[in-house]
C-alpha cells in the first residue's frame, strides 16, 4: 500500500483556493490540468481531480469531461489503496447519474460511498449522500422515503451548525410538502430556508425557495401572485445567466397561463423552456419540458404535434425512471387518444395510468411497513443498551459492596471508626434540619415577595391600557376637529368623557363588576362606530346563570379583543355596513369563557394591509391583557387566550373568533 505524502497537503490546499478563485472569475481550469500532468505524488492527483470533479458539477461545465475525471479519480484511488478517494468518486459518480437521470445507478454508487463515510464517522459526506438520495427518491415518486432522508440530512445540519445545508434541505421538504398539498407547511418552510438565507447573503440559493412559494401561490388559485413572483425570479435568472432556474421559471409561467386559460402564451414559454433544458444535463427537467410542451399543444387541438412531444416524454420518464411522470404522461395520452376518438388506445393509456397510480400507493404502504419495522428495531436495540447499562452499573455496585463489606472485618479500629462517624452524622443532620428550617422560612418570604410583586405588575399592566386607548380617541376628536366636523367632534367627545369617567372609576378598584365591564364594552364599540362613519351591528349573549352585578372580573380586559376586531378586520371590509361583532359569555367552573367573532376580513388579509399602509398601527392591547390574566390564573402554563381563522371549504376568509380565559372571583 502507497501511503500519501502528508507533506505535500499544504500544496493540495493552495490548489483548493486557486480553483476556488477561477470558479469565482469564471475562468476554464486549463491551469490546473496543467498542473496535474507534473505532479509530485499520486495520492495529491487522486485528490486533485476530485477537485476538478467538484468543479465542472458546480458550473455545469461539460458532463463527458465531469466523468472521465471522476474515472480517473477512482483509477488512482484504487491503485493507491486510497480509501477516501475511491468514496468521493462513489459520491460524484452519484451526483452525476442523479442529474443524468440515472437513478438506479446514482443509488448504487450513494450507498458506497454512505458505507465508508458513516464508518469513519464524515457526518458532512453522509449529508450530501443523503441528500442526493432524498432527491432521486422524490423524483421517483417515493415521498415518504425521500422526506425520512431530508429529516436526517436535517438533523446533521443542526448538529453542524451549516445554515446553507439547513435552508436547502427546508427548501426540499417544502417542495415534498407542496407535492402532497400540504400547502401551509410547505410556505412555513420555504419562509423558514428564506430568513436563514437572508441572514447568511445567500442569493442565489434564495431563488429556489422564491419559485417554490410562486408555485404554492399558483397552485392555490393565487394567480396575480404567482405570476408576479415567476416573471421577478425569470429577469433575475436571465440577467445572471442561470440556466437551470430561468428553465424552472418558464415552465413556471407555462403552466401558469395554462391554469389561466391562454394555451398559446403557455406555448410560447413552454417551447423556450425546452429549448434551455436540452443544453441541459439533467434528464428529468427535459422530460418534464417534454410533457409540458406535448399537454399544450393537445390544449391547442394540435394532435400531431401532441403525441410527437409525449411520446418522446415518455422514453425519457421510463429511462430514468420517473414514476409520477409516467404516470402523468399516460394521462395525457390517454387524453388525446380519447379526443382522436381512438378509444381502445385511450383505454390502453387510461388502464396504464390507473396501474401506475396504484404503484406508487402501494409502494407508500411498503415505505410505511418497512420505516414502522425499523423504527421498532431501533427501539428495541436501544432498550437493549440501556439493559445492558444498568447491568453494568448493578455490577459495580456489587463489587463496591463487597469491597466495603471486606474492609469491615479488617479489624476492632474500624468498629471506633464507625461510632465516631455516627456521632459526626447525628451531629451533621441536626445542622441540616436547622438550615432546611431556616430555608422554609426564606422561601416562605420569597412566595409573599412574589406574590406582592405579581399584584404590583398587574396594576403597571392595567395602567398601560388606558393611555392606549385614550391616546387613539383623543387622535380622533383632534381629526375630527382639524377637519371641521366640529359637530360630530362635540358628539364624540361628550361620548368619550362619559366613557373615561367609567374608566377612571373602574381604575380604582382591582376588579369591576361584569354589568360595568359590559357597559363601558358596549359604549366603546358605539364610539369607534361613530368615529369610522360605519355601523357596528354587535350583539351581547350572555348565558342566564351569570349574576352580573356579583360577577366580578379585571376591567377593560375585553376591550383589547373588539378593538382589533374593528381595526384590522371590519374597518377593511368592502361595505363597511356589514361589520358585525358578536360576544357570547358563559360560566365554566372559576372562570369566564368570552367569545369574541367578527366577520372582518381575517388576519392575514389585515397584516397584508397593513403592511402596505402608511400608518403602521401597532397593537399592544392583547399582548398585555394576556400578561394581566395569566398573572391572575392558577394555571399558569394554560392558554388563556386563543384566536381562530374563520374560513369557508375555499378557503376564504370569513372573520376572527377569539376565546378569552378570565378568572373571575
Amino acid at each position: 500500500m502507497k501511503t500519501p505524502n502528508f507533506k505535500l497537503f499544504p500544496l493540495f490546499w493552495l490548489l483548493m483556493v486557486c480553483l476556488s478563485s477561477l470558479a469565482q472569475a469564471g475562468n476554464k481550469v486549463d491551469s490546473l490540468q496543467n498542473v496535474l500532468k507534473n505532479m509530485p505524488s499520486d495520492t495529491l492527483k487522486a485528490k486533485t481531480y476530485g477537485l476538478l470533479v467538484w468543479y465542472y458539477a458546480r458550473y455545469s461545465i461539460d458532463t463527458e469531461i465531469e466523468k472521465k475525471h471522476i474515472d480517473s479519480s477512482m483509477v488512482l484511488s484504487k491503485a493507491l489503496d486510497f480509501h477516501k478517494g475511491v468514496a468521493y468518486a462513489h459520491l460524484r459518480y452519484g451526483n452525476l447519474d442523479k442529474r443524468l437521470g440515472n437513478y438506479q445507478q446514482a443509488i448504487h454508487h450513494i450507498d458506497s460511498a454512505l458505507q465508508y463515510y458513516t464508518t469513519i464517522g464524515d457526518s458532512t459526506r453522509v449529508a450530501d449522500g443523503l441528500f442526493d438520495l432524498a432527491a432521486i427518491h422524490r423524483s421517483s415518486g417515493n415521498y415518504e422515503k425521500s422526506l425520512s432522508y431530508y429529516l436526517r440530512v436535517l438533523d446533521i445540519s443542526e448538529m453542524e451548525g451549516n445554515p446553507i445545508s439547513l435552508a436547502s434541505t427546508l427548501t426540499s421538504i417544502g417542495l415534498l410538502n407542496r407535492l402532497l398539498k400540504q400547502y401551509d407547511q410547505a410556505i412555513s418552510n420555504y419562509q423558514k430556508a428564506l430568513r436563514i438565507l437572508d441572514s447568511v447573503g445567500s442569493s442565489k440559493r434564495m431563488l429556489t425557495s422564491l419559485n417554490g412559494l410562486g408555485t404554492v401561490y399558483m397552485e392555490i388559485g393565487e394567480y396575480d401572485t404567482a405570476k408576479s413572483h415567476f416573471l421577478k425570479l425569470l429577469n433575475i435568472t436571465r440577467e445572471q445567466k442561470y440556466e437551470r432556474e430561468m428553465g424552472y421559471q418558464l415552465a413556471n409561467l407555462g403552466n401558469l397561463e395554462i391554469q389561466l386559460g391562454n394555451p398559446g402564451k403557455a406555448l410560447e414559454y413552454h417551447l423556450q423552456a425546452l429549448q434551455v433544458r436540452e443544453k441541459l444535463p439533467r434528464k428529468a427537467d427535459l422530460a418534464l419540458s417534454l410533457a409540458d410542451v406535448g399537454n399544450t399543444y393537445l390544449q391547442l387541438g394540435n394532435h400531431s404535434r401532441s403525441r410527437q412531444y409525449l411520446a418522446k416524454g415518455l422514453v425519457l420518464a421510463r429511462e430514468i425512471p420517473s414514476k409520477p411522470l409516467i404516470r402523468d404522461l399516460y394521462k395525457m395520452l390517454a387524453d388525446l387518444s380519447l379526443s382522436e376518438h381512438n378509444y381502445k388506445e385511450a383505454y390502453h393509456y387510461r388502464t396504464l395510468y390507473e396501474e401506475a397510480k396504484d404503484s406508487i400507493l402501494n409502494a407508500d404502504v411498503n415505505k410505511q411497513f418497512q420505516e414502522l419495522q425499523v423504527k421498532y428495531e431501533t427501539e428495541k436495540k436501544d432498550q437493549r443498551i440501556t439493559l445492558l447499562a444498568q447491568e453494568k452499573q448493578l455490577q459495580e455496585k456489587e463489587i463496591q459492596r463487597q469491597a466495603t463489606l471486606k474492609n469491615v472485618f479488617i479489624g476492632g479500629a474500624i468498629l471506633t471508626v464507625l461510632l465516631a462517624s455516627l456521632l459526626w452524622y447525628t451531629f451533621r443532620q441536626r445542622l441540616k434540619n436547622q438550615r432546611t428550617i431556616a430555608a422554609k422560612d426564606q422561601e416562605i418570604k420569597e412566595v409573599n415577595f412574589r406574590r406582592q410583586l405579581s399584584e404590583l405588575e398587574m396594576k403597571a399592566l392595567q395602567a398601560q391600557i388606558n393611555p392606549h386607548f385614550i391616546f387613539n380617541c383623543m387622535n380622533s376628536i383632534n381629526q375630527m376637529i382639524k377637519n371641521g366636523k366640529n359637530q360630530n367632534a362635540s358628539k364624540y367627545l361628550t361620548m368619550f368623557s362619559k366613557l373615561i369617567r367609567s374608566i377612571l372609576e373602574n381604575a380604582e378598584d382591582t376588579e369591576v363588576s361584569l354589568k360595568d365591564e359590559l357597559a363601558t364594552l358596549k359604549a366603546y364599540i358605539q364610539l369607534e362606530a361613530l368615529r369610522f362613519k360605519e355601523d357596528v351591528n354587535f350583539k351581547m349573549d350572555i348565558q342566564d346563570s351569570i349574576d352580573l352585578e356579583n360577577t366580578y372580573l379585571p376591567s377593560m380586559v375585553l376591550q383589547p379583543f373588539v378593538e382589533n376586531a374593528i381595526w384590522h378586520g371590519l374597518r377593511h371590509k368592502k361595505v363597511a355596513t356589514d361589520g358585525k361583532i358578536s360576544i357570547a359569555i358563559r360560566k365554566e367552573k372559576e372562570q369566564l369563557l368570552c367569545l369574541i367573532e367578527d366577520n372582518g376580513v381575517g388576519r392575514q388579509k389585515a397584516f397584508e394591509l397593513q403592511e402596505k399602509s402608511i400608518l403602521k398601527r401597532k397593537s399592544l392591547g392583547v399582548k398585555i391583557t394576556e400578561d394581566r390574566l395569566r398573572l391572575l390564573s392558577k394555571e399558569l402554563q394554560k392558554q388563556l387566550v386563543r384566536i381562530t381563522d374563520l374560513k369557508d371549504p375555499t378557503g376564504t376568509a370569513l372573520g376572527t373568533r377569539v376565546e378569552v380565559s378570565i378568572p373571575i372571583s
